[in-house]
């Protein structure tokens, strides 16, 4: 494909939309060949209001560079577009991925990539008919933050895992159109929507477990807490958890502790630890470079260029979907192993 600059709508202008901007603002200060173009949201009211999310919650956004639309159909009558940018609630996913790829439009949709595996396959059906690319976005896949982690492992730098624990935990989102978290039929739960980061990470860092099991609760979503197993054939031992029953005065937090047999590593406040078994703590070097700005160029690039994904495939995320259906299958039979 000759080289020339990716025009980019976004669909859905909430909470993660306005973390996606600021990707968007950060590829345009970077010379990256990648524009958003054009906005659109059914309530008028998100271009305008703050949304307060796990991630960041920011008072004000400039969109006076980008066309601004209720509806779907006049922005893909009126815009020349090449990518959308799906950031609509989980259970719009499908739809609107596979509308806008019939579209002849890339598309790049927030995680997860949809409530089921049967509604991720009919989304990487419509994408190979098409001849388009599709990328979900699991983002941890481009965050330095565990990037660092997943090199340790791969260069065998402090010998092999023992043990690695993950966990991501949270107060019950009150943001989110018509409450739709709070409706587990549209949501998924916390282990749809917030678990499956870490359930991705898992994936990305060690291989495919053998079996999963896990143990949960609900609250006002089903499987709103839960702690998951994965079996792996070595003596490893890997472990997550999530929650949206944590205090609503208690922030949002993500941590991991990874055991090796020279080290552990843990994330705690954003910062990464190294404690040797011999030698001096230290925390380490990161480079600068945010998730969101990072995940939409990798796929921009890839358009460009005409390469492969082969960091974060749909195939992937398709797969991570599946592991969760099948730890909430282990959870309702009470953490009976299930054989992945």
């Amino acid at each position: 494909m000759e080289k020339r600059e990716i025009r980019v709508a976004m669909l859905g202008f909430g909470g993660i939309a306005k973390s996606h901007k600021r990707g968007y603002e950060r590829l345009e200060k970077q010379g990256v060949p990648i524009k958003l173009v054009a906005v659109c949201d059914i309530d008028a009211e998100q271009f305008t209001k703050a949304a307060k999310i796990n991630l960041d919650g920011t008072p004000k956004w400039d969109l006076s560079r980008q066309k601004l639309y209720t509806n779907v159909d006049a922005m893909l009558k009126e815009q020349d577009i090449d990518m959308v940018d799906i950031c609509l609630p989980t259970y719009l996913h499908k739809e609107y991925a596979c509308r806008m790829l019939r579209a002849g439009k890339h598309v790049l949709c927030e995680k997860p990539m949809a409530l089921s595996s049967a509604d991720c396959a009919e989304m990487l059906s419509t994408a190979r008919e098409c001849g388009k690319k599709l990328m979900i976005g699991q983002c941890l896949r481009f965050e330095p933050l565990y990037l660092f982690l997943k090199d340790a492992i791969d260069k065998n730098t402090f010998g092999k895992v023992k043990y690695a624990m993950f966990d991501r935990l949270s107060s019950h989102p009150r943001w989110g159109f018509e409450g739709w978290y709070r409706d587990t039929a549209r949501s998924g739960g916390a282990v749809m929507d917030l678990h499956i980061h870490d359930v991705d990470m898992v994936r990305f860092l060690f291989g495919e477990p053998r079996a999963v099991s896990a143990v949960s609760y609900d609250t006002e979503t089903r499987w709103a807490v839960i702690n998951s197993r994965f079996h792996y054939d070595d003596d490893k031992l890997v472990v997550a958890n999530a929650s949206w029953d944590e205090s609503r005065t208690i922030s949002f937090n993500m941590s991991y502790r990874v055991n090796f047999e020279q080290a552990e590593v843990k994330l705690e406040s954003g910062k990464i630890t190294v404690y040797p078994n011999e030698g001096e703590v230290y925390q380490a070097e990161l480079p600068s470079a945010d998730r969101m700005a990072e995940e939409i160029k990798y796929l921009a690039m890839s358009i460009l260029e005409g390469t492969e994904n082969v960091t974060n495939p749909p195939e992937s995320a398709m797969a991570t979907v599946k592991l969760v259906e099948q730890l909430r299958e282990s959870a309702d039979n009470d953490g009976k192993p299930v054989i992945v």
